[in-house]
């Protein structure tokens, strides 16, 4: 799998690098991110050699360059924060911007419960919403964007719907490895696989120091094994 440093390197951009890409100063990055109008980093390396990931905690940094990393996607959200801030201000387009994540991530859900695993908290059988289920998730989606953990876990976080489809594949997985009644006809087994191979492309790698804690390793790697011994 590599070392954190490699695995930091190929898959994120470090504050100064994410910056160039979106033809801003880094000091006005940080502003978006202090604002709450972009994701925070999802990785920091500390100058005493720590790692700290906003999914799984403190690790050694090993040789890994001190600094922030970001997913390069999120030149997606910064380019939008910009717009919004600039034609209304930072705290307006706070409110503006989360009002149109949780309106377009209610939207993916609403297709990911139609395509991929009932979401029977948020959705009647008719596909209407149901209101309580659906606030709670947008809400809880919206936080988890901005602390950093869709850029650390999905592998392409540029868009409401990936973001979707990958917590809704993950959940759709988590419920049905406990089911071993859905693997018991071939076609259920062939459901379950088709599962594990979309999230395989929906969710990334994790580093070497996560992979052993990941729902990559426990909702992939395990499950795939364990759905061939049955």
């Amino acid at each position: 799998m590599g070392d954190i440093a490699t695995y930091l390197e190929r898959n994120f951009r470090t504050a100064p690098q994410l910056a160039a890409d979106c033809s801003i100063a880094p000091d006005a990055l940080y502003r978006l991110v202090d604002e709450r109008l972009v994701p925070a980093p999802s990785y920091s390396v500390s100058a005493e050699g720590r790692l700290l990931s906003k999914a799984f905690g403190e690790f050694p940094a090993g040789a890994a360059t001190p600094g922030d990393y970001f997913h390069p996607a999120n030149a997606t959200w910064v380019a939008r924060a910009l717009e919004a801030r600039e034609r209304l201000g930072a705290r307006e387009a706070h409110h503006a911007l989360k009002a149109r994540f949780q309106h377009n991530f209610a939207l993916a859900l609403r297709e990911c419960d139609r395509t991929i695993f009932r979401l029977a908290d948020s959705f009647t059988d008719a596909g209407q919403l149901r209101a309580e289920g659906i606030g709670a998730r947008t809400a809880e989606a919206w936080e988890a964007f901005l602390d950093g953990i869709y850029s650390l876990c999905v592998a392409d976080p540029s868009s409401e719907m990936s973001i979707a489809r990958k917590e809704v594949l993950q959940e759709a997985l988590n419920t049905l490895s406990n089911d071993e009644g859905e693997w018991s006809s071939a076609e259920g087994k062939a459901r379950v696989g088709l599962l594990i191979d979309q999230y395989a492309q929906a969710a990334m790698p994790f580093s070497p120091l996560e992979y052993a804690r990941s729902s990559r390793k426990r909702l992939v790697d395990d499950l795939r094994e364990k759905l061939g011994a049955q």
